[in-house]
């Protein structure tokens, strides 16, 4: 491991700002997530490459997706890693409905890391998160994907790639996974 300075978890954890607009949502980054068509070389490179060494693969077993509120097969495969800051997640889009992770693949052969989204908190509680979903409602977007892990996450993911070129992901994380993302990064190099 690197001697390198580690930004603290308590600073890629602390409380969201509130969002009022949709800028706000940037204050609030604390992952950046890549497709790949294979998430062992995708992992590898990351390793390789970038020198996240602890890039992980969880589970997605018990998580709740749901495509316009109505719950559909959702099967990829995700990894999660830092290097001394922000999340850096991998999905590999396996099946059932991951035809959105897909069309962010690498169009060159050789490359493995296609840019997906960028995750942002989102205060606690139904009521921001409500509020959070009129104010995306009011600039003609809408929470395209959603995703609940039982008493860890809330998540919806907003498709800006038409201005951005990638999504945005809207989390609420409970203290469990909080704690889980800030042990990667507090292990990172």
């Amino acid at each position: 491991m690197s001697t390198g300075t580690i930004r603290p978890a308590s600073e890629v954890f602390a409380e969201p700002r509130p969002i009022e607009a949709l800028g706000d949502l940037f204050a609030n980054l604390w992952q950046v997530c890549y497709v790949t068509p294979d998430l062992d070389r995708g992992m590898k490179e990351l390793h390789d490459l970038f020198g996240i060494e602890n890039a992980t693969e969880v589970p997605t077993e018990g998580a709740i997706f749901r495509k316009g509120g109505e719950q559909v097969e959702w099967n990829p495969r995700v990894a999660m890693g830092a290097r001394g800051g922000l999340i850096i997640e991998l999905i590999e889009p396996a099946s059932g409905e991951v035809e959105f992770y897909r069309r962010f693949l690498p169009k060159d052969d050789g490359a493995v890391l296609g840019l997906h989204h960028l995750a942002v908190l989102v205060p606690l509680g139904d009521e921001e998160w409500s509020s959070v979903e009129k104010l995306v409602n009011a600039h003609g977007l809408s929470f395209q994907y959603t995703i609940e892990i039982p008493d860890r996450a809330r998540l919806a993911y907003v498709d800006t790639s038409a201005m951005l070129g990638h999504y945005i992901e809207l989390c609420q994380l409970q203290p469990a996974d909080t704690e889980f993302f800030s042990g990667l990064i507090a292990d990172s190099s």
